[in-house]
């Protein structure tokens, strides 16, 4: 059934003064601060109609009524301010600096930045690793049979490790070893170096045990970045009303303490940002989760999360994470 416009209005004012308030909403209430031409009963006719359509609930029978979660899916779609949201981005477009030299830095920033401004939990998850570029490979004469394996790809510095080589190995097996690592190695990313064995095995002689080393921290990158994430403001989950209920709680913490929870989270569809409410969404009973892409220089480097209570101030999230989002766009990588 469509949701005429004065419908709107009084699920919109309802579901606003409920975010701020987390007490039901009465008629009175609504005529005061929304409708002060419409009388109280034309409203509690209209919070029928809308409860008989699923998107209000009574918890009491002299109580006021509170938003399901059909009725937040609207209010996200439908009866948001945008232009709010969009002033929200423009403020913190020049949020970071230009420059970063690790993605990951960017990333335990973004993550405190984030619950900081929104009161909510924050979520960064490192990801894109398939997609990273190899730049360069170098390997340095350290002495004593040891070199200095560098690896460079366009996320920054991977990795450095000291290895052993071939005993009495110098000048002319560094020159050689460093055009193939650069031949076999550099313009591929990540994704293709662990996926073909072949690369392995076109190698010979003593130059083998290097690339098998190459490929051995390549893999073990990937495997670690898989999971790896930062978590900001985990306690603030308790400043709201919902979460002094335990089975609350429990869902929450079930949610943050289980990587694979988290990850089935994250829309992994081409979208900039993905809201989730409640249980028939993915999400637990009474939480929502808010999950935003973000991209530096053209590739994706991880998800923004944001977890809290169904009432979630979906404007200020979403400007929020809008802002930050094109605040890392803009960063160049040096």
């Amino acid at each position: 059934m469509k949701i005429s416009e004065r419908k709107q209005k009084i699920l919109k004012s309802l579901i606003d003064n409920y975010i701020s308030s987390c007490e039901p909403i009465s008629s009175s209430h609504i005529k005061e601060t929304c409708l002060p031409e419409v009388s109280s009963a034309t409203i509690r006719s209209e919070m029928v109609a809308l409860e008989e359509m699923g998107y209000l609930v009574q918890p009491h029978k002299s109580a006021g009524r509170v938003p399901s979660s059909k009725a937040y899916r609207y209010y996200v779609d439908n009866l948001l301010d945008k232009d709010d949201i969009d002033r929200r981005i423009k403020s913190f477009s020049d949020y970071f600096d230009s420059n970063f030299c690790d993605v990951e830095q960017v990333i335990k920033s973004t993550a405190k930045v984030i619950s900081d401004v929104t009161n909510y939990t924050s979520i960064m998850v490192m990801g894109g690793v398939d997609n990273i570029l190899l730049k360069d490979i170098k390997l340095v004469d350290i002495g004593n049979d040891s070199a200095l394996l560098v690896i460079i790809t366009d996320n920054g510095l991977l990795k450095d490790k000291i290895i052993d080589i071939p005993q009495n190995m110098q000048g002319k097996f560094f020159a050689q070893a460093n055009d193939m690592l650069v031949d076999m190695f550099a313009g591929k990313t990540v994704k293709e170096v662990t996926e073909n064995k072949n690369i392995i095995d076109a190698a010979i002689g003593e130059y083998k045990a290097l690339f098998d080393e190459v490929m051995n921290i390549l893999i073990n990158y990937k495997q670690n970045s898989v999971n790896k994430m930062y978590m900001e403001g985990t306690d603030k989950i308790f400043d709201y009303k919902e979460f002094e209920d335990v089975g609350n709680v429990k869902n929450f913490l079930s949610v943050i303490n289980t990587g694979e929870k988290l990850h089935n989270l994250i829309n992994e569809d081409d979208v900039e940002i993905s809201i989730k409410i409640g249980k028939d969404e993915n999400a637990e009973d009474n939480m929502a989760v808010v999950t935003a892409k973000c991209v530096i220089a053209g590739r994706e480097v991880g998800h923004a999360m944001v977890i809290g209570p169904e009432r979630m101030d979906y404007q200020k999230v979403l400007g929020v994470l809008g802002g930050v989002t094109k605040a890392i766009e803009k960063i160049k990588k040096e």
